[in-house]
């Protein structure tokens, strides 16, 4: 018995492809919203919640302007090496070598840190 495969009549068929989506833009998706969440701590640090679970504005957790400074310059510089890393490492091989290579320094240079401020906190 033979199949006699014919093409539909059907031609009209809607093609568009959807655009898939890749890890990189998952990874990118999932930067954004944590920076976001953290940069959003900026302006909900002075709320807290007392012991009968109401919330209410704590002057003494406002963050002074000095502060305030100190913590959009982490936030920047983190999300910059963090996209910076993620869009490198899709590059190709030679890409995920030197992110390898950056976190492994990245590692040590934080063990560094580590015990230079135990020794410092000790003395």
């Amino acid at each position: 018995m033979r199949t006699n495969f014919k093409r539909s009549a059907q031609t009209d068929v809607d093609m568009r492809k959807k655009q898939r989506r890749t890890l990189q833009s998952t990874l990118n998706t999932i930067g954004i919203l944590m920076f976001i969440g953290i940069l959003i701590r900026w302006w909900t640090v002075p709320f807290a919640i007392s012991k009968d679970l109401r919330i209410y504005y704590n002057q003494d957790f406002q963050m002074t302007l000095n502060e305030c400074k100190e913590f959009l310059t982490f936030v920047l510089c983190a999300a910059g090496v963090y996209f910076s890393l993620i869009n490198v490492y899709f590059l190709g091989k030679t890409g995920k070598k030197l992110v390898y290579t950056v976190l492994v320094l990245l590692a040590v240079f934080n063990l560094y840190m580590m015990l230079t401020l135990l020794a410092v906190a000790t003395h």
